[in-house]
C-alpha cells in the first residue's frame, strides 16, 4: 500500500477516547501537555508531541483489527501516554538526548494518574526507546517501542514538515532552513521503521518521494 492519508483522527476524539480504542481517556494527560514547559520549542514543542501521539493512535487503529491480539486496550493507553510524555520538558538545543529522556520521564512520574500507576515503568521504557541515537534492543524491541520510534521520526512526511523541520528543529540546531534541507537527503536515506504499521505509510515510497520533494526545493533556492 502507498502512503496513504489516513489520519482522520482529531485531538479531541483521541483525548476523549470518543472510538472506545484504548483504556478510559487522556483529558488528564492533554491537560499537562498544553502546559507542559517545552510547548513553544522550535521542533521539540507541542506540536511535535501531539503529531507522535496522533500517529501512536493512528497505529492502534491499525493494529485493532479483528482477531489481532498484537495490542491490547492497556497497551494502547500506556503508547499513547509514552506519546504524549515522550518529550516533556525537552531543551529545545542539540545534545545529550539521554537527558532529555529523563527528564521527559521525570515529568511522566510526577503527573502519572493513579490508574497507570503500576504501569508508569513499562511506559517510561517505550519512552527510553526514542533515545537518539537509537540503541539496538535487537529481539527485546517491544511492538510499542517500535511504533514510537517511527512516529518520532514521522514528522518530516507531514504537510508542515518545512515549518516544522526546517524551520522549527533549524532554530534548534542553530542552522538555516538551506542548511536544513541540505542535510535531510542523508538522513531520509538512512531513515527506517521498525513497525509494520511505519512501514506501510511511511516506507520506501514516501522516503523516495520525499528525497525528490528535498532536491527539488534546494534546486530552486540555489539557481
Amino acid at each position: 500500500m502507498t502512503n496513504k492519508q489516513i489520519f482522520v483522527g482529531s485531538i479531541p476524539i483521541i483525548a476523549s477516547n470518543q472510538n472506545s480504542l484504548y483504556e478510559g481517556n487522556l483529558k488528564s494527560y492533554f491537560k499537562v501537555i498544553f502546559s507542559a514547559p517545552n510547548i513553544h520549542n522550535g521542533y521539540h514543542g507541542l506540536r511535535h508531541m501531539l503529531h507522535v501521539t496522533w500517529a501512536c493512535y493512528e497505529a492502534c487503529k491499525y493494529y485493532d483489527k479483528e482477531g489481532s491480539n498484537l495490542l491490547c486496550p492497556r497497551q494502547m493507553r500506556s503508547l499513547l501516554i509514552a506519546a504524549l510524555f515522550h518529550d516533556y520538558g525537552h531543551c529545545g538545543k542539540s545534545g545529550d538526548d539521554e537527558i532529555n529522556i529523563e527528564v521527559a520521564i521525570r515529568g511522566l512520574f510526577e503527573n502519572i494518574q493513579p490508574e497507570d500507576e503500576l504501569h508508569k515503568e513499562k511506559i517510561a521504557s517505550v519512552i527510553r526507546a526514542t533515545k537518539f541515537p537509537h540503541e539496538d534492543l535487537g529481539e527485546n524491541i517491544t511492538l510499542e517501542q517500535k511504533i514510537l520510534r517511527d512516529a518520532d521520526a514521522s514528522q518530516t512526511f507531514s504537510t508542515a514538515w518545512i515549518g516544522e523541520v526546517l524551520a522549527g528543529l533549524g532554530s534548534e540546531f542553530d542552522e538555516s532552513p538551506l542548511e536544513m534541507l541540505k542535510i535531510q537527503d542523508g538522513f531520509l536515506k538512512s531513515l527506517s521503521f521498525y513497525s509494520d504499521f511505519g512501514k506501510e505509510f511511511w516506507g520506501n515510497e514516501a522516503i523516495k518521494a520525499k528525497i525528490e520533494e528535498t532536491q527539488e526545493l534546494i534546486s530552486i533556492l540555489e539557481s
